[in-house]
Protein backbone atom coordinates (compact mmCIF):
# COMPACT_ATOMS: atom_id res chain seq x y z
CA UNK A 1 0.00 0.00 0.00
CA UNK A 2 1.52 3.34 -1.11
CA UNK A 3 2.24 5.71 1.97
CA UNK A 4 2.44 9.05 2.55
CA UNK A 5 4.35 10.38 5.41
CA UNK A 6 4.81 14.06 6.71
CA UNK A 7 7.50 14.81 9.24
CA UNK A 8 9.68 17.60 10.43
CA UNK A 9 12.45 17.17 7.88
CA UNK A 10 9.76 16.94 4.99
CA UNK A 11 7.13 14.61 3.23
CA UNK A 12 7.95 10.74 2.33
CA UNK A 13 6.38 8.75 -0.57
CA UNK A 14 6.72 5.19 -0.06
CA UNK A 15 10.08 6.41 1.61
CA UNK A 16 10.70 8.79 -0.37
CA UNK A 17 11.66 12.19 -0.14
CA UNK A 18 9.12 14.71 -1.86
CA UNK A 19 8.63 18.45 -2.12
CA UNK A 20 5.66 18.84 -1.84
CA UNK A 21 1.45 18.53 -2.77
CA UNK A 22 0.74 18.90 -6.46
CA UNK A 23 -3.17 18.44 -7.29
CA UNK A 24 -3.49 18.78 -11.82
CA UNK A 25 0.00 19.21 -11.79
CA UNK A 26 0.18 22.56 -9.67
CA UNK A 27 2.14 22.68 -5.80
CA UNK A 28 -0.30 23.51 -3.20
CA UNK A 29 1.32 22.17 -0.22
CA UNK A 30 3.65 23.38 1.35
CA UNK A 31 3.29 27.09 -0.11
CA UNK A 32 5.80 29.37 -0.10
CA UNK A 33 9.65 28.81 -0.01
CA UNK A 34 11.98 27.48 2.99
CA UNK A 35 14.20 29.35 4.39
CA UNK A 36 16.96 28.76 6.84
CA UNK A 37 17.21 31.85 9.21
CA UNK A 38 19.94 34.33 9.39
CA UNK A 39 22.74 32.85 12.25
CA UNK A 40 25.73 34.33 13.27
CA UNK A 41 26.92 30.80 13.06
CA UNK A 42 26.48 30.26 9.54
CA UNK A 43 26.05 33.99 8.02
CA UNK A 44 29.25 35.43 9.36
CA UNK A 45 32.55 34.58 10.72
CA UNK A 46 32.35 36.06 14.27
CA UNK A 47 35.76 37.08 16.35
CA UNK A 48 33.88 37.83 19.37
CA UNK A 49 30.37 35.85 20.68
CA UNK A 50 29.06 35.96 24.24
CA UNK A 51 26.16 34.65 24.73
CA UNK A 52 24.34 34.47 27.99
CA UNK A 53 21.19 32.49 26.74
CA UNK A 54 23.62 29.54 25.92
CA UNK A 55 23.72 27.50 28.61
CA UNK A 56 26.61 25.28 27.16
CA UNK A 57 28.86 28.38 27.27
CA UNK A 58 28.96 29.14 30.87
CA UNK A 59 29.31 27.54 34.24
CA UNK A 60 28.25 28.62 37.81
CA UNK A 61 27.81 28.43 41.28
CA UNK A 62 24.23 29.06 42.04
CA UNK A 63 23.61 32.26 41.06
CA UNK A 64 27.54 33.32 40.76
CA UNK A 65 28.78 33.11 36.99
CA UNK A 66 32.20 31.47 37.45
CA UNK A 67 33.45 30.71 33.46
CA UNK A 68 32.20 31.80 30.24
CA UNK A 69 33.41 30.60 27.04
CA UNK A 70 33.71 32.71 23.68
CA UNK A 71 31.35 30.71 21.09
CA UNK A 72 33.93 32.01 18.14
CA UNK A 73 36.74 30.70 20.00
CA UNK A 74 38.99 33.64 19.79
CA UNK A 75 39.32 34.71 23.21
CA UNK A 76 39.44 33.14 26.86
CA UNK A 77 37.08 35.47 28.97
CA UNK A 78 37.91 36.42 32.69
CA UNK A 79 35.30 37.43 34.88
CA UNK A 80 35.29 40.62 37.57
CA UNK A 81 33.63 39.50 41.19
CA UNK A 82 30.08 38.95 41.19
CA UNK A 83 28.91 38.50 38.29
CA UNK A 84 25.41 37.28 38.22
CA UNK A 85 23.53 34.83 36.23
CA UNK A 86 20.27 32.33 36.09
CA UNK A 87 18.63 35.23 38.33
CA UNK A 88 16.61 36.98 35.39
CA UNK A 89 15.80 37.11 31.64
CA UNK A 90 14.65 38.41 29.08
CA UNK A 91 12.27 37.06 26.32
CA UNK A 92 12.58 34.22 28.73
CA UNK A 93 16.45 33.70 27.59
CA UNK A 94 19.36 34.10 30.68
CA UNK A 95 21.46 37.51 30.71
CA UNK A 96 24.26 38.07 32.74
CA UNK A 97 23.81 41.00 35.52
CA UNK A 98 26.26 43.31 36.59
CA UNK A 99 26.24 45.79 39.75
CA UNK A 100 29.01 48.00 38.19
CA UNK A 101 31.51 47.46 41.62
CA UNK A 102 34.03 45.37 39.97
CA UNK A 103 31.93 43.18 37.58
CA UNK A 104 32.92 42.44 34.10
CA UNK A 105 33.53 40.56 30.90
CA UNK A 106 36.98 40.82 29.51
CA UNK A 107 39.72 38.64 27.38
CA UNK A 108 42.74 37.49 29.03
CA UNK A 109 44.87 38.70 25.81
CA UNK A 110 45.12 40.86 22.86
CA UNK A 111 43.43 39.08 19.87
CA UNK A 112 42.41 40.14 16.25
CA UNK A 113 39.56 41.62 15.79
CA UNK A 114 40.05 44.05 12.98
CA UNK A 115 40.91 43.68 9.59
CA UNK A 116 42.16 45.67 7.12
CA UNK A 117 40.80 48.48 9.19
CA UNK A 118 37.41 46.93 9.24
CA UNK A 119 35.65 45.84 12.22
CA UNK A 120 32.01 45.98 13.15
CA UNK A 121 30.25 44.87 17.06
CA UNK A 122 26.70 44.44 18.16
CA UNK A 123 25.02 43.30 21.37
CA UNK A 124 21.88 43.57 23.66
CA UNK A 125 22.42 45.47 26.73
CA UNK A 126 20.76 47.22 29.55
CA UNK A 127 22.55 49.71 31.65
CA UNK A 128 20.57 50.17 35.32
CA UNK A 129 22.79 53.13 36.29
CA UNK A 130 25.81 55.32 35.55
CA UNK A 131 28.16 57.27 37.69
CA UNK A 132 30.80 58.57 35.53
CA UNK A 133 30.51 59.66 31.83
CA UNK A 134 32.70 56.67 30.68
CA UNK A 135 30.92 54.22 31.74
CA UNK A 136 30.68 51.62 28.74
CA UNK A 137 28.65 48.99 27.46
CA UNK A 138 31.98 47.94 25.47
CA UNK A 139 35.46 48.95 24.57
CA UNK A 140 38.25 47.64 23.00
CA UNK A 141 41.85 48.24 24.04
CA UNK A 142 44.86 47.72 21.90
CA UNK A 143 48.92 47.25 23.46
CA UNK A 144 50.21 48.31 20.00
CA UNK A 145 51.88 51.49 18.67
CA UNK A 146 50.20 53.86 17.74
CA UNK A 147 47.15 53.59 20.18
CA UNK A 148 43.67 53.50 17.88
CA UNK A 149 40.75 51.90 20.03
CA UNK A 150 37.84 52.40 20.96
CA UNK A 151 34.39 52.78 23.05
CA UNK A 152 30.86 53.42 23.50
CA UNK A 153 30.15 55.09 26.45
CA UNK A 154 27.47 56.70 28.64
CA UNK A 155 28.44 60.68 27.98
CA UNK A 156 26.72 61.26 31.65
CA UNK A 157 27.50 60.55 35.29
CA UNK A 158 23.97 60.85 36.49
CA UNK A 159 21.97 57.96 34.86
CA UNK A 160 21.81 58.52 31.76
CA UNK A 161 22.87 57.54 28.78
CA UNK A 162 23.17 60.92 25.83
CA UNK A 163 25.74 58.20 24.96
CA UNK A 164 29.30 59.08 22.71
CA UNK A 165 31.59 57.07 20.52
CA UNK A 166 35.00 57.30 22.48
CA UNK A 167 37.85 56.85 20.04
CA UNK A 168 41.44 56.84 21.38
CA UNK A 169 44.38 58.27 19.19
CA UNK A 170 46.74 60.86 19.44
CA UNK A 171 46.33 64.09 17.43
CA UNK A 172 48.77 63.33 14.40
CA UNK A 173 47.07 59.86 13.97
CA UNK A 174 43.68 59.99 14.63
CA UNK A 175 41.01 57.45 13.65
CA UNK A 176 39.01 59.82 11.89
CA UNK A 177 40.13 63.80 11.96
CA UNK A 178 36.11 64.76 12.02
CA UNK A 179 35.32 62.84 14.84
CA UNK A 180 38.72 63.62 17.19
CA UNK A 181 38.01 61.57 20.26
CA UNK A 182 34.48 61.68 20.99
CA UNK A 183 31.38 61.50 18.68
CA UNK A 184 28.11 62.20 20.52
CA UNK A 185 24.68 60.93 20.22
CA UNK A 186 22.70 63.68 18.65
CA UNK A 187 20.18 61.42 17.74
CA UNK A 188 19.40 58.42 19.37
CA UNK A 189 20.12 57.41 23.51
CA UNK A 190 20.13 54.76 25.78
CA UNK A 191 16.78 54.67 27.87
CA UNK A 192 17.40 53.29 31.67
CA UNK A 193 15.80 50.09 32.61
CA UNK A 194 15.41 49.12 29.28
CA UNK A 195 17.14 46.67 26.73
CA UNK A 196 18.45 48.02 23.58
CA UNK A 197 19.98 46.55 20.58
CA UNK A 198 23.43 48.07 20.24
CA UNK A 199 25.58 48.53 16.88
CA UNK A 200 28.84 50.33 16.34
CA UNK A 201 30.84 49.85 12.47
CA UNK A 202 34.36 51.24 11.27
CA UNK A 203 34.38 50.63 7.61
CA UNK A 204 37.57 50.96 6.10
CA UNK A 205 36.51 49.83 2.67
CA UNK A 206 33.55 52.63 2.70
CA UNK A 207 35.45 55.21 4.75
CA UNK A 208 32.52 55.28 7.00
CA UNK A 209 31.86 54.95 10.73
CA UNK A 210 29.04 54.94 13.10
CA UNK A 211 26.76 53.58 15.89
CA UNK A 212 22.94 52.34 15.87
CA UNK A 213 20.80 51.97 18.19
CA UNK A 214 17.94 49.41 18.09
CA UNK A 215 17.87 49.99 14.04
CA UNK A 216 18.00 53.80 14.13
CA UNK A 217 21.43 55.70 13.64
CA UNK A 218 22.72 57.35 16.79
CA UNK A 219 24.43 60.33 14.64
CA UNK A 220 24.71 60.68 10.97
CA UNK A 221 27.54 58.40 9.64
CA UNK A 222 30.93 60.03 9.69
CA UNK A 223 32.64 59.59 6.10
CA UNK A 224 35.74 60.14 7.53
CA UNK A 225 37.78 57.05 8.65
CA UNK A 226 41.80 58.19 8.38
CA UNK A 227 43.83 55.63 10.36
CA UNK A 228 42.36 52.18 10.85
CA UNK A 229 41.85 50.49 14.17
CA UNK A 230 44.77 48.25 15.44
CA UNK A 231 44.37 45.06 14.53
CA UNK A 232 44.92 42.97 17.74
CA UNK A 233 42.73 44.03 20.75
CA UNK A 234 41.62 43.34 24.02
CA UNK A 235 37.39 43.30 24.74
CA UNK A 236 36.01 44.65 27.54
CA UNK A 237 32.56 44.42 28.38
CA UNK A 238 30.40 46.37 31.09
CA UNK A 239 33.74 47.69 31.32
CA UNK A 240 35.96 51.07 29.61
CA UNK A 241 39.31 51.52 29.43
CA UNK A 242 40.46 52.77 32.29
CA UNK A 243 39.17 49.78 34.39
CA UNK A 244 35.25 51.58 34.90
CA UNK A 245 32.37 48.99 35.15
CA UNK A 246 28.69 49.39 34.51
CA UNK A 247 25.71 48.89 36.72
CA UNK A 248 23.55 46.85 34.15
CA UNK A 249 22.75 43.67 31.46
CA UNK A 250 24.13 41.72 28.48
CA UNK A 251 21.85 39.41 27.02
CA UNK A 252 24.12 38.65 23.91
CA UNK A 253 27.68 40.19 22.12
CA UNK A 254 29.10 39.43 18.89
CA UNK A 255 31.76 40.87 16.83
CA UNK A 256 33.29 40.87 13.31
CA UNK A 257 36.62 41.30 11.55
CA UNK A 258 34.93 42.56 7.93
CA UNK A 259 32.69 45.14 6.42
CA UNK A 260 29.12 45.47 7.77
CA UNK A 261 28.02 44.71 4.05
CA UNK A 262 28.07 43.65 1.13
CA UNK A 263 30.21 46.48 -0.32
CA UNK A 264 31.04 50.14 0.31
CA UNK A 265 28.83 51.44 3.08
CA UNK A 266 26.23 49.00 2.65
CA UNK A 267 24.81 47.62 6.04
CA UNK A 268 23.63 44.76 4.95
CA UNK A 269 24.97 42.25 7.20
CA UNK A 270 24.64 45.17 10.82
CA UNK A 271 21.27 45.19 9.93
CA UNK A 272 20.39 41.28 9.70
CA UNK A 273 21.97 41.17 12.65
CA UNK A 274 19.59 43.59 14.38
CA UNK A 275 17.02 41.21 13.17
CA UNK A 276 18.15 38.51 14.80
CA UNK A 277 19.07 39.78 18.09
CA UNK A 278 15.55 42.34 18.73
CA UNK A 279 13.51 38.65 17.41
CA UNK A 280 15.77 36.80 19.56
CA UNK A 281 15.58 38.78 22.58
CA UNK A 282 11.72 40.39 21.93
CA UNK A 283 13.19 44.22 21.05
CA UNK A 284 11.06 43.84 17.69
CA UNK A 285 8.74 46.80 18.91
CA UNK A 286 11.97 48.96 19.67
CA UNK A 287 12.58 48.89 15.82
CA UNK A 288 11.77 51.32 13.30
CA UNK A 289 8.87 50.71 11.16
CA UNK A 290 10.85 51.11 7.98
CA UNK A 291 13.52 48.53 9.28
CA UNK A 292 13.80 45.60 6.95
CA UNK A 293 13.00 42.95 10.21
CA UNK A 294 10.69 44.60 11.96
CA UNK A 295 7.98 41.79 11.81
CA UNK A 296 9.74 38.67 10.71
CA UNK A 297 13.46 37.45 11.76
CA UNK A 298 16.03 37.48 8.52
Amino acid sequence: MDRRINTAQGIYFNNVSVDGVYYNNEHIWPTGSASTPWSPSTDITTVAWIDASDSSTYTRSGTGLNSVTDKSGTYTIDIGSNVVTNSSTQNGLNVFDFDGNGDYLQSTTNEAQVSNGNHWAIGVFRFEGTNSTQDTLWSYETNQSPKRDYALSSGNSSNSWPGELDLDGLFSNRISSTIGNVELWDDKSLTRNQYHVVACWFNKSGNQIGVRVDGTNAFTPVNDYDNSLQTNQQLRLMRNRSSQELDGKLGEFFAVANIPGTSGTDLTHLIKAEGYLAHKWGLESSLPSSHPYKTSTP
